[in-house]
Parts: C-alpha cells; sequence; structure tokens
C-alpha cells in the first residue's frame, strides 16, 4: 500500500523501456502508452447485479474500523531496559523534498533513545554510495527508503561482513537477518496487499456491490502492485459481479503530467466505470481539472491511497470523495524500535509484525477532511501520543 519515496532504479527503469502490466483472471488490464499519456484499453465491465446485503455489511463492518485516526501504536512488549546510548545510526533517504516528513521522524526517535543519528541522502543513480559512506563512518545501524537490496548487493555484503544491521522501508525484499543482511522492511509487500484489501472493502461498501473500478498503477514499483492485487481480490471476494481494471502509467508519463488525460481517456472508452482509484497521491495533481474540462467532474468517484493535504482539501470541496491517510514519522519510529530491540537481543517476529500494523484511516466527508486539514496539515504523523507510547516501551 506504501508507495511514499520511490526506489531509486525508477527513472532508469522506466527510460529504458515500457512497464509491465498487472493483471489476474478477474481483472483487466489497460495498455498505456510510454509516450504522451495516450492509452487504449480492452478492460471489461461487470454487471449490474452487483453483490448481497450480507457482503455489503461485512465489507462496512470492517470500513467502520478505520474511519479514525488509531489512537494506539501496535507495539505492547517494552524492552528488557533502556539500550546503551551513543549508537550511530544512519537513515539513507532519497533526494525528493517529500522525504523530509521520514527525515525527522528518524533523527527524532534516535535522539529520544540518546543515541547519535545523520542522514545521507542517496544519488538515485548510485544509491550504494550513500550505503557504503555509512559504513565507512562507522555506523551500528543503518536503514534505506526504496532501495533493494538488489541495487546494493556490494555494499550489502560489506555490511554483513561488518556486523552492521540494515532496515528498510517501501521495498519487497524479505529480511532474513544475518542471511541477508537485512533485520526490517517497514511498509512491506504484506502490509501493501492488505492496506489493498481495506481499500477492497471501502469501495464494496460504498458501491453497495456496484462498482466498475479503475486502478491507475505505477506498475514498475511492486508494492503499488501489490495494493491492486489486494484490492481485486478482496473486491472479486465480496462482489464477483463488480468489475476491478488496471490502468498502468510510467514515470515518464507521470513526470510530463499526463496522467489526468490517460485517466480521462480510459473513462471516454469506458462510461460504466464509477471509481477511479489512484494507487498513491502523486498521480492526482491535474487530475479535478482534468475531469471537470472533459465534463466528467461528479460522474466518477475519485478515491486513493497515502493522501496528503491536497487530496484532503479535494474531498473537503467535494471533488474528490476519499483518500486513506497514512503515517510516515511513525514508520521512522517503527524502524528505530527495530534497531533498539536488535540491540538488546529481542527483535522478533512478532515486533515485525507489529510495526506493519494497519495504521490508516479513511477520510471520506467534507468535514473530516477539513478537521484533518486543521489538526495536522493534512500531514498525519501517526497514532496518537505514539513519541510518548515508544519512549515508555524503551524505557527513556
Amino acid at each position: 500500500m506504501y508507495t511514499k519515496k520511490l526506489g531509486a532504479a525508477a527513472l532508469a527503469l522506466s527510460l529504458a523501456g515500457g512497464l509491465a502490466a498487472c493483471g489476474s483472471s478477474k481483472s483487466s488490464t489497460a495498455s498505456s502508452a510510454t509516450t504522451a499519456g495516450s492509452s487504449s484499453s480492452t478492460a471489461s465491465t461487470g454487471s449490474s447485479g452487483g453483490s448481497g446485503s450480507s457482503a455489503v455489511a461485512t465489507a462496512q463492518s470492517i470500513v467502520n474500523k478505520y474511519l479514525a485516526a488509531p489512537t494506539d501504536i501496535a507495539e505492547t512488549v517494552p524492552l528488557p531496559h533502556a539500550p546503551a546510548k551513543g549508537v550511530k545510526v544512519a537513515f539513507l533517504t532519497c533526494p525528493e523534498a517529500s522525504c523530509s516528513l521520514l527525515n525527522s521522524g528518524f533523527t527524532s526517535a534516535a535522539q529520544a533513545l540518546g543515541w547519535d543519528p545523520t542522514v545521507i541522502t542517496y544519488s538515485t543513480a548510485t544509491p550504494g554510495q550513500a550505503l557504503q559512506q555509512a559504513i565507512n563512518e562507522g555506523y551500528k545501524y543503518i536503514a534505506s527508503t526504496s532501495v533493494t537490496l538488489s541495487e546494493i548487493t556490494p555494499e550489502v555484503q560489506e555490511a554483513k561482513a561488518k556486523g552492521i544491521a540494515l532496515f528498510e522501508g517501501y521495498v519487497p525484499d524479505t529480511p532474513q537477518g544475518a542471511s541477508n543482511g537485512l533485520y526490517g522492511v517497514v511498509a512491506d509487500q504484506a502490509s501493501s496487499i492488505a492496506g489493498g484489501a481495506l481499500m477492497g472493502d471501502w469501495i464494496e461498501a460504498n458501491s453497495h456491490g456496484h462498482a466498475n473500478v479503475v486502478y491507475v498503477d505505477l506498475p514498475l514499483y511492486p508494492s503499488l502492485v501489490g495494493e491492486g492485487q489486494g484490492a481485486q481480490k478482496e473486491l472479486n471476494k465480496l462482489c464477483p459481479s463488480c468489475s476491478f481494471s488496471t490502468l498502468p502509467v510510467t514515470v515518464n508519463q507521470l513526470s510530463a503530467g499526463q496522467v489526468p488525460s490517460a485517466i480521462v481517456s480510459y473513462i471516454q472508452a469506458h462510461p460504466s466505470t464509477n471509481y477511479v482509484y489512484l494507487s498513491f497521491q502523486d498521480l492526482d495533481p491535474g487530475l479535478v481539472s482534468a475531469l471537470r474540462t472533459a465534463g466528467l467532474l461528479g460522474k466518477v468517484k475519485v478515491i486513493g491511497t497515502e493522501g496528503e493535504a491536497a487530496q484532503l482539501q479535494e474531498v473537503e470541496n467535494g471533488t474528490e470523495t476519499m483518500w486513506s491517510v497514512l503515517p510516515e514519522p511513525y514508520e521512522m519510529w517503527v524502524i528505530v524500535d527495530w534497531m533498539a530491540r536488535q540491540s538488546e537481543g529481542v527483535l522478533n517476529q512478532a515486533a515485525l509484525n507489529a510495526g506493519n500494523a494497519q495504521e490508516v484511516f479513511f477520510v471520506q466527508t467534507p468535514a473530516q477532511a477539513k478537521a484533518q486539514l486543521a489538526a495536522d496539515g493534512g500531514n498525519w504523523p501517526g497514532p496518537a501520543n505514539y513519541e510518548k507510547d515508544f519512549k515508555a516501551l524503551w524505557h527513556v
């Protein structure tokens, strides 16, 4: 579900060629050209039969649990005692401004432990150089965002040899501890799939079993593919007659501002579409304007994941219908919690699972959106008192 801070090899891969589309036997995939936003599709639509009231009720009962911001962190097991102070830890961050919330979250969490944190910005072309720098400078625990192990293999091997524990966010890698040098992944692939399933529940409940969905995907990123698969599987289970199609777009289209026109073209070719599901917030800019120009505003419901201030403003305005909201600083506190547990020899699967619990909620009314914008400017940091709660677990 989580796509923040896209991967280091993204632009290189997207420029090298087209992107493979994702799909399955119960969905169709629209082809999206890698140039100038052209789009074609052979997507099928579902029947108008809908699903039974019991399926809608089941979905609504799940959705009801996510209509308010979570108030508690998932981890409840305290450390045996406070970790030693002065441990050097590093976070390898992306060069985009959107990483700033991660950077501050990591720094504040590490400082709460009395540790010595640093943030190193990697080059998307050569992320291994940042890891090498952290290794050379003697950092004991190193975290990164959106850099897979395969992109930094030589440096990972050196870190393993030197007993440095690595942690990641927003990648599909599997932690195997000493075996592959990776000890934890926040916003992992399983959480992306689970988050997508929650979106499928919301669609079923909101549509009352009459949904024809286009999922706008950037399939270069496994987390987005997983999110779509999770949503599709859940919706197919609850509403076999609903349709769920995928519109893949590319990094080139995204950077050129061509995603809105691709979505409009898709809807015009598939007029039964009644939900546009954006896989993350960067796909949203310009969409409302494009829909309005095409006479489609209000004829489809725009929903998405990782809503921030601009998306919540659209919900308040009534031009978009729902965005899920996810925390970012909180996720860095999770990674530092894992580092602290590793330092005490108590990092286990239960802690990894707790760190990837669904800390998410739906903003689906103008009043909710207005309140959220007033509360934190649209950038929800995490469950109430999460910093205090982690400090209590750490005995600091």
